[in-house]
């Protein structure tokens, strides 16, 4: 009995790792494997953006950093709300608190605290991107000195994936069918079909004035304030595939 489990466990073994080596499909005799990448695209107009809206604050004590700051923060996000941004499309981003110091350019003496910085943000979903630039300037006017985007993005892009896929095969089964009038052959199955990469880019966006840094005490903005330049554009769905095709003689 020791010997008959003995054999049939290595009989198993074997069975488990043949299966495990041998491809899925074979070529006959007569066919050649021809391995072929492509990458297909779509393009598509975004639905959504974000944004990213701070204030830095900075006083020779940290509580008087951390006052400045909380208080024109307040600001900011009660502007954004009354904008009618909802506040679950209002999320804080970081805040922090850190020390400002004068170095000594010999080396002789230890950094001195000379003050602090503040820094308080919040991320906005914005869901109708024609409002960006309308939002980015409510930004300003609050008091924001530090803002970042609009970053646009797809809130599903099950659609534009599915378009750039098509567009690989269709380029794939293409050039499969070029390679095979050049060697006068013809393609005879799909071997295989992976997909490699998938990305978005963006297409055509100017964004003017949206990215602001602190520099000393900020000058009283001019009335009315002009919004910033926002054009939203498209964004380039790509994906790339793999496909091995079995090629035969005519």
């Amino acid at each position: 009995m020791r010997r008959a489990l003995f054999i049939s466990l290595a009989l198993l073994g074997a069975s488990t790792a043949a299966a495990q080596t041998s491809p899925t499909e074979v070529l006959a005799p007569n066919q050649t494997l021809l391995e072929v990448q492509s990458t297909g695209q779509s393009y598509v107009a975004p639905d959504q953006a974000t944004l990213t809206g701070g204030v830095v604050t900075f006083a020779t004590t940290s509580r008087e950093a951390a006052d400045s700051n909380a208080r024109a923060m307040a600001q900011v996000v009660a502007a954004l709300k009354k904008a009618g941004v909802v506040p679950r499309d209002i999320q804080t981003q970081s805040v922090s608190l850190d020390p400002q110091s004068n170095y000594d350019r010999q080396g002789a003496e230890p950094p001195r605290i000379t003050g602090y910085q503040a820094r308080n943000a919040v991320t906005v979903r914005v869901r109708d991107v024609t409002k960006a630039s309308e939002l980015l300037t409510v930004l300003f006017e609050a008091g924001a000195n530090d803002v970042n985007g609009p970053f646009f993005s797809i809130e599903d892009d099950s659609a534009a994936v599915a378009k750039a896929r098509a567009d690989a095969v269709s380029k794939a089964k293409a050039e499969a069918d070029a390679y095979a009038t050049a060697f006068g052959m013809r393609v005879v199955k799909v071997l295989r079909i992976s997909e490699r990469q998938r990305s978005a880019t963006y297409e055509s966006i100017v964004v003017t004035g949206s990215r602001i840094r602190p520099a000393g005490a900020p000058p009283p903005p001019p009335p009315p304030m002009s919004s910033p330049a926002v054009e939203v554009g498209e964004m380039e769905q790509k994906v790339t595939i793999w496909v091995d095709f079995a090629l035969g003689p005519k």
